[in-house]
């Protein structure tokens, strides 16, 4: 790693007397005992400095060097959590420097990493949803959680899991051992207990903002950005030319493969939380662009065909595929105005539809609240790749038998064939938080062939995936601390070095008392619990 320096602590002399230090932290004095480290004397300061293989109460073990500062005395990087400060320090612990070698360590850490943030399903998914958590909530009769995972991300389910073309069982694992989990099947079967009910979900409401907001189109992307653009607080009018909504939902899918109560079901709880709808009003007839930008604070364009001469003079920037946005914002070229869905390129896909409705309403609230228009927020996302027949029998170990044919009975028991790809702490994981703060790359340092991938269930409570350990030695430290008779050990040297159970014991018997501290302390998902 450039610029970087493994220091440890000197010991002589009178280093560790109980006087008083001073030192400087990012220009700001602090006074510590002699013998405190650097990272000590930050917290004193309620300055945070990363750190992956460190914990307070154990030995310092200085491997991931994420906790490097810069001195500038001396003009060195040094190790924070392992560095004493001394008399005169002058500390540095976040410029170009500094950030540079923490990126350098993280792409080190990265470029062995075996696991994958989130699971394949999830990520082909247009709208990111939370999909192997909507199964395991199914899975345990969850099925009120289960509907609130999915809208967190999908405003119409109902319609969604009858149409959908299922990117995600494309996606599966699972499909390469028998067949894919019949995904779609089971958001339909929780969204269709939802309206079963005599008070679906209704998602909390923020206060009234005061803003307006015209949406053109009352297809997916519209019903989508309005259901969504609600819950932040706006008022959202939707104008279309046809006389009930719906867009290509209504007037373009046969009934027998979308029946029309299901549809007006899930557009009826839009409209209870709050949506106007102003049907047969026909853009560049009975309404016009700038009139609607003069009336309301920002306005979506969701129209699914765009006819000529509409936006003539709009200061819209227009391709042959629709009109121009910025894919990560949906923003236009005209201020305050958004486009998506079909307006933007043709797509029969309703569930990329819905998922630009999302997007929109993302950058539409960072607008109306005079925030920088970002777009919906994007994490680092490690990586396996391809499986290789051994590691999908591998996954396969906790699920059940292949279901040929799936119904409503069946939806129990179809979710619990999911492998449960997703990372156990994939929103916990500091390895990819810092990954995102420093735009790490998993591909800087890329070897050849990558690390079989492993996961080892061989206690009640805890999964260990060993690809995802970092050596930090944490858990280590804590079964020998509590006086566990097996407890944890680095297995082999250099390169090959690994946590296991000493004598090859399962590790069950090396985590009889510490598996929930050892699972709390571990900075990556390498230990986690086991979802039941």
């Amino acid at each position: 790693m450039r610029h970087m320096q493994k220091c440890m602590p000197q010991r002589s002399g009178n280093s560790y007397m109980n006087n008083s230090i001073k030192i400087k932290i990012n220009n700001r004095e602090v006074t510590v005992s002699a013998g405190s480290m650097i990272l000590e004397a930050a917290a004193k300061l309620n300055i945070n400095i990363p750190t992956l293989c460190y914990l307070n109460g154990y030995e310092r073990f200085t491997s991931c060097m994420i906790c490097v500062v810069h001195e500038l005395n001396s003009d060195r990087l040094v190790p924070s959590c392992s560095m004493p400060a001394a008399e005169g320090m002058e500390i540095e612990t976040d410029n170009e420097k500094v950030r540079e070698a923490r990126k350098d360590a993280l792409d080190f850490l990265l470029s062995e990493h075996v696991g994958d943030c989130e699971a394949p399903c999830r990520r082909a998914c247009p709208a990111n949803m939370d999909i192997p958590l909507m199964i395991r909530q199914i899975k345990e009769k969850r099925f009120a959680d289960a509907i609130v995972t999915i809208k967190r991300d999908i405003a119409l389910p109902a319609v969604l899991g009858r149409i959908c073309p299922a990117p995600c069982e494309k996606a599966c694992n699972r499909k390469s051992y028998d067949s894919p989990v019949s995904i779609c099947y089971l958001k339909k079967f929780a969204a269709d207990v939802d309206l079963d009910l005599g008070s679906p979900y209704r998602p909390e409401i923020k206060n009234k903002s005061g803003k307006k907001v015209a949406i053109i189109g009352a297809g997916p992307t519209g019903l989508s950005a309005a259901y969504y653009l609600l819950q932040d607080g706006h008022d959202c009018f939707i104008f279309d030319q046809n006389p009930q909504p719906g867009g290509m939902l209504r007037y373009g899918v046969p009934d027998e493969k979308l029946p029309k109560p299901v549809l007006d079901s899930e557009i009826h709880q839009i409209s209870g939380l709050g949506a106007h709808f102003h049907q047969g009003q026909t853009l560049g007839k009975d309404i016009r662009l700038d009139e609607l930008k003069n009336k309301y604070d920002a306005v979506v364009l969701a129209v699914g065909t765009i006819e000529p001469g509409v936006f003539e003079n709009s200061g819209l920037e227009l391709s042959n595929r629709g009109i121009v946005i910025n894919k990560r914002t949906f923003t236009t070229a005209v201020p305050g105005v958004f486009a998506g869905g079909n307006a933007v390129g043709e797509s029969k896909m309703a569930i990329r539809a819905l998922a630009h409705g999302k997007g929109i309403s993302y950058s539409v609230n960072q607008f109306l609240n005079n925030a920088p228009i970002t777009g919906p927020p994007r994490r680092f996302d490690s990586r396996m790749g391809k499986l290789s027949e051994d590691e999908i029998k591998t996954l396969s170990v906790s699920s059940v038998s292949s279901v040929a044919k799936i119904n409503f009975i069946e939806a129990i028991k179809e979710s619990s064939r999911c492998f449960n790809c997703d990372c156990g702490k994939a929103t916990s994981c500091r390895l990819r938080q810092y990954a995102q703060e420093y735009h790490a790359s998993q591909q800087r340092f890329k070897p050849g062939d990558r690390r079989k991938f492993e996961r080892i269930i061989q206690h009640d409570q805890v999964i260990y995936e060993p690809g995802k350990c970092i050596k930090c030695g944490l858990c280590v430290q804590i079964t020998k601390k509590a006086g566990e008779k097996f407890g944890l050990a680095f297995v082999n040297r250099g390169f090959a070095a690994r946590i296991g159970t000493p004598f090859k014991e399962p590790l069950s018997q090396g985590l009889k008392k510490t598996a929930e501290e050892c699972i709390k302390a571990c900075p990556t998902g390498a230990m986690s619990y086991i979802r039941k």
